[in-house]
C-alpha cells in the first residue's frame, strides 16, 4: 500500500531530519543535515531492537519527537475555530491525544528507512523570514521516487520547533485540522471527538496519497 511505503516512511523522516531542533539556534539547514546524519546511523545501529520491539520504537520517537515539535501551537491550529469553545482541561487533552497518536504513527515508520537517500537542500533565501524558516529535502522511496518534504519551523527563546511539514505539496497541518472539523460535523461534541481521535488518525493511511499530494 502506498500509505505502507511513502506516508509512514515520511512520517519517520519527520522524526529524523527534525530531532535537533530543538537546540541552540544556528543555521537551520546546516542544522538538519546534522541531524539527518545523527538519526540515520541511530536508527541502523539499534534496527535489530526496534525491529523486535514496538514499545522501543515508540520510546524511540518521544525521546526525539516530543521536544522538537511545538504541539500548542498544532494543536490550536488543528483545532482550528473550536479552539477558542474548548476548556482549559479539553486543550490539554487533545493535546496528549494527538501527541501520542503520531508517535504511534511515526513508530511504525521508523524501520521502513533502509538507507534511501535524503537531501538536503539548500536554503533559498526566500526560505528564511523573521522567526519562521523552511527546510527542504528530497526523500526517495525504495522503487526510487523522489518526494520532496519541507518542513516549517518556528524560533523561539533560540530553539527551533517544527510548526507544519509539506509532503510532495501536500500540507498535513491542513488534513489534520480538516479531519478534526470533520470530525465534529459528525459527532457535535468535542470530548466524543477527543476520544475518538486515535482511532480516527489509524484510518488516515486511507485518505492520504503522498505520492500524489492529494486527500480524500
Amino acid at each position: 500500500m502506498i500509505f505502507k511505503q511513502g506516508f509512514a516512511a515520511t512520517l519517520a523522516l519527520l522524526m529524523l531530519v527534525s530531532a535537533g531542533f530543538a537546540q541552540a539556534a544556528q543555521d537551520p539547514r546546516d542544522l538538519v543535515q546534522e541531524t539527518v546524519e545523527r538519526m540515520t546511523s541511530r536508527i541502523d545501529a539499534e534496527r535489530e531492537r526496534l525491529e523486535k520491539d514496538e514499545s522501543y520504537a515508540r520510546e524511540l520517537v518521544r525521546e526525539e519527537l516530543v521536544p522538537l515539535v511545538d504541539f500548542k501551537r498544532i494543536t490550536r491550529m488543528v483545532m482550528g475555530e473550536h479552539f477558542d469553545q474548548a476548556s482549559r482541561d479539553q486543550k490539554y487533552e487533545f493535546l496528549e491525544v494527538f501527541k501520542n497518536s503520531l508517535i504511534n504513527t511515526y513508530a511504525s515508520g521508523v524501520t521502513l528507512y533502509q538507507g534511501q537517500e535524503i537531501r538536503v537542500l539548500p536554503m533559498r533565501e526566500e526560505d528564511r523570514k523573521g522567526n519562521y524558516a523552511r527546510v527542504r529535502l528530497e526523500g526517495t522511496t525504495n522503487d526510487g521516487k523522489v518526494i520532496p518534504v519541507f518542513f516549517t519551523l518556528f524560533q523561539s527563546d533560540d530553539q527551533w520547533k517544527v510548526v507544519n511539514v509539506y509532503v510532495n505539496g501536500l500540507d498535513l497541518r491542513d488534513v489534520y485540522r480538516a479531519q478534526f472539523a470533520q470530525s465534529m460535523q459528525q459527532l457535535g461534541d468535542l470530548d466524543k471527538v477527543i476520544d475518538s481521535w486515535s482511532a480516527e488518525s489509524a484510518d488516515l493511511e486511507e485518505k492520504v496519497d503522498v505520492e500524489t499530494g492529494s486527500g480524500a
